[in-house]
C-alpha cells in the first residue's frame, strides 16, 4: 500500500510539474521579444484609399526586424505592390500579452503609407510567429516570421536540400497575370551554385521545371538567388536567412511578380 501511495505521490508530482512547463510556455512577456527576425508576408489590398490606388491588388514582402525587446522594432524589407518592386525601411511598435498574442502598429512602407495593424500569435518560446493584417479593411495579408540565430553570415550557411514553397501572383505582362504556387527541392552547394526541380501552377496551368543558378548570402544573411526562368526572363528570389540557416523567407524580386514563401531545409 505504502509503495502505491509513494508512487501515486510521484505521478502527481511529474504531472504537476508538466502542467507548469506548460503554463510557463504559454506565457509571453515583452523583454523576451528580442532579436533579429527574417519574416515574409503574403497577399493582397483589396481596397485602399484614393491616393493608394495605384497599388491595389497582389501583394509580398520578404526581409528583417529587430526587435529591441522593449515594444519598438525596426523593419527592413524588399516589398512588392502589384508587380512593382521596391525597398523599404519602417518602424512600427509591438505589444504582447501574457497569452502570446501579438500586435504590431506601423505605417506601411512607400508607396503606400497608410497606417496599419498586424495582429498575430507567437509560438515555440517567442521564436516564429504567423500574423495578419487586421487594419486597414479590406485588405487580406498574412506573414509568418522566425529568430535568426546566425551572425556574420556566408555562402556556406546555405547549404544542401531545400524544399521550396512560394506562392502568390504574377501581375505582369497582362497575357501572362495569374495566380501562381510552386513547390520543389532545391539543392545548394554551398559554396554559390544550386540546382532545382519543382512543379509549378500558373493560373492552373500545370509546368515541371528544372533551373540552376548562382546565389550570394550577405554578412547580414540576406541569400540572393539569380536563374534564368522558363520564359528566358532574369529572375530573382531574395530574403533573409533564419534559424541556424535551416529556413529562408523569401520573395520573387523580379518586376511583375508578387509571390512569397520559404525555402526550408530538408534536414536540420
Amino acid at each position: 500500500m505504502k509503495r502505491l501511495l509513494w508512487m501515486l505521490g510521484a505521478a502527481i508530482l511529474l504531472l504537476s510539474g508538466d502542467a507548469l512547463n506548460l503554463r510557463a510556455a504559454t506565457t509571453c512577456k515583452t523583454e523576451d521579444y528580442k532579436g533579429v527576425y527574417a519574416f515574409y508576408t503574403a497577399g493582397a489590398f483589396a481596397q485602399l484609399p484614393p491616393e493608394a490606388a495605384l497599388v491595389q491588388g497582389p501583394f509580398s514582402q520578404a526581409g528583417t526586424f529587430e526587435s529591441d525587446g522593449q515594444g519598438n522594432l525596426v523593419i527592413e524589407s524588399t516589398p512588392s505592390f502589384n508587380g512593382f518592386i521596391t525597398t523599404a525601411t519602417s518602424i512600427a511598435t509591438y505589444t504582447i500579452t501574457p497569452e502570446c498574442i501579438i500586435t504590431y502598429s506601423l505605417i506601411l512602407p512607400p508607396p503606400l503609407p497608410v497606417p496599419s495593424t498586424f495582429t498575430g500569435i507567437l509560438s515555440l518560446g517567442v521564436q516564429q510567429a504567423t500574423v495578419m493584417v487586421t487594419d486597414p479593411p479590406g485588405t487580406v495579408v498574412v506573414g509568418e516570421h522566425v529568430k535568426q540565430d546566425l551572425r556574420f553570415c556566408g555562402v556556406g550557411d546555405f547549404s544542401g536540400a531545400y524544399q521550396i514553397d512560394i506562392g502568390g501572383n504574377i501581375t505582369q505582362p497582362k497575357e501572362r497575370a495569374a495566380l501562381f504556387h510552386r513547390l520543389g527541392r532545391l539543392v545548394s552547394d554551398g559554396a554559390g551554385n544550386f540546382s532545382a526541380t519543382s512543379v509549378a501552377t500558373y493560373g492552373g496551368r500545370i509546368a515541371q521545371e528544372s533551373f540552376s543558378g548562382t546565389y550570394d548570402v550577405s554578412a547580414r544573411c540576406f541569400v540572393t538567388l539569380k536563374y534564368v526562368g522558363a520564359g528566358q526572363e532574369n529572375m530573382t528570389i531574395t530574403g533573409a536567412l533564419g534559424g541556424h540557416g535551416e529556413i529562408a523567407m523569401v520573395m520573387v524580386a523580379s518586376p511583375g511578380w508578387a509571390v512569397s514563401g520559404f525555402l526550408r531545409a530538408q534536414q536540420q
